[in-house]
């Protein structure tokens, strides 16, 4: 399999383990320290990325109906709470895919 037939999935994040994970994420000066250098990061503070669920360009806010989805990993999480969570894809071993597929 090549590098570009990687099986992709998609799984849950809670935030707190996203930015662990993310390499746009950094503690910066705004949004209590939840910051991000993506560039299609359009939520700003002050010239600063900000790091939210709804507005994550690596996926999206995850609602109610994706906790419930068995094509999605949820990490073990099992309620909703808004702003809290956000769904990415993953490859095959589980890890967050960092780019952004136009």
């Amino acid at each position: 399999m090549t590098e570009k037939q990687i099986k992709t999935k998609h799984k849950i994040f809670s935030i707190d383990s996203l930015v662990r994970q993310c390499g746009y994420f950094y503690c910066g000066e705004v949004n209590n320290g939840y910051n991000c250098t993506h560039p299609k990061q359009e939520e700003k503070q002050n010239g600063e990325g900000c790091c939210y669920a709804w507005s994550c360009p690596l996926g999206y806010e995850a609602d109610e109906e994706d906790f419930g989805n068995s094509e999605i990993d949820n990490d073990g999480y099992t309620e909703c709470i808004e702003g809290e969570f956000v769904v990415c894809e993953v490859d095959e071993n589980g890890e967050l895919i960092s780019e952004v597929k136009e």
